[in-house]
């Protein structure tokens, strides 16, 4: 749990879009995303460069890197 005041969705309408994938997911935002919402800007800007580099930059196609990312983070027991 984050120690810092984080600004609720509903205070910037940027916010609100911005954390809306995790919502329409049923899931709260990550802390380690939530944190930044001090800063819409750098958040928008980490959130771009997350998903073109996490997701597409391969050939592998969009469900082998899920799969992936999954089996990486139980390895690592990442709650993630």
């Amino acid at each position: 749990m984050a120690w810092i005041d984080l600004p609720g969705r509903e205070d910037n309408p940027e916010l609100e879009r911005l954390t809306r994938r995790y919502r329409r997911d049923g899931r709260p935002t990550p802390p380690v995303v939530a944190v930044m919402k001090q800063s819409p800007r750098s958040l928008r800007a980490v959130l771009a460069m997350n998903y073109t580099l996490s997701f597409g930059a391969s050939t592998l196609g969009h469900r082998r890197e899920e799969l992936i990312a999954a089996s990486i983070s139980a390895l690592n027991d990442c709650f993630y």
